[in-house]
């Protein structure tokens, strides 16, 4: 009974470095695996979902109150673009301290407009839906109104131009080259790039 003997397949020679071949046994245990795989990446997906939704939702009032704590400065326009950058710089202080979410700043920011900033600001209302106004997109319309590319570069050649007069104390000259570096940080990236421009 030749017929009823089990076929077996021979065993592989442990001595060889031959690469095992791929057999329908293997493809199915690959696809199986591929399906493992998937599973447990949705159950990821579904345990990260559950962990935000288990996150208490906090009320924009919530967040305003935590925000005015730090006692936000107020914005009110002007002309004078070093005012206004730092205002920005000072919100992002405080949200980075905060984490707070992107759609909450663009809100807290708007809360601190006054005079012509406010009445700016309730013009681009009609252009850009606040609510879907994102922390950087909203930097991008304020800079174009309040810190323009072009006092940018200025900053940039005051920076790229500074040197220790006469009347400057070796600390007002650190002060000031501190302060203008901001906006050259390829010069400020490490100690010798500073030495470099440092005069």
């Amino acid at each position: 009974m030749e017929d009823e003997r089990e076929i077996r397949a021979p065993s592989p020679d442990p001595d060889s470095q031959s690469i095992l071949q791929t057999t329908p046994h293997s493809i199915a245990t690959q696809a199986d695996l591929a399906g493992v795989y998937q599973l447990i990446a949705q159950l990821l997906e579904q345990q990260q979902q559950m962990q935000l939704a288990a996150q208490p939702v906090q009320s924009i009032e919530s967040y305003y109150e935590r925000f005015r704590r730090l006692n936000p400065p107020m914005f009110n326009g002007g002309s004078d673009p070093m005012i206004a950058e730092a205002w920005i710089r000072e919100l992002e202080k405080m949200y980075e301290l905060l984490q707070f979410p992107e759609e909450v700043k663009v809100k807290l920011a708007i809360s601190m407009l006054r005079g012509s900033a406010d009445s700016w600001w309730t013009a681009m209302e009609t252009a850009y839906e606040v609510n879907g106004t994102a922390w950087g997109d909203f930097k991008r319309i304020f800079y174009a109104k309040y810190f323009s590319d072009s006092v940018r570069q200025m900053k940039q050649n005051e920076f790229l131009s500074l040197t220790q007069s006469e009347h400057m104390t070796v600390s007002d000259y650190v002060n000031r080259f501190d302060e203008l570096g901001r906006f050259c940080p390829q010069f400020m990236e490490d100690d010798m790039s500073r030495a470099n421009r440092f005069e």
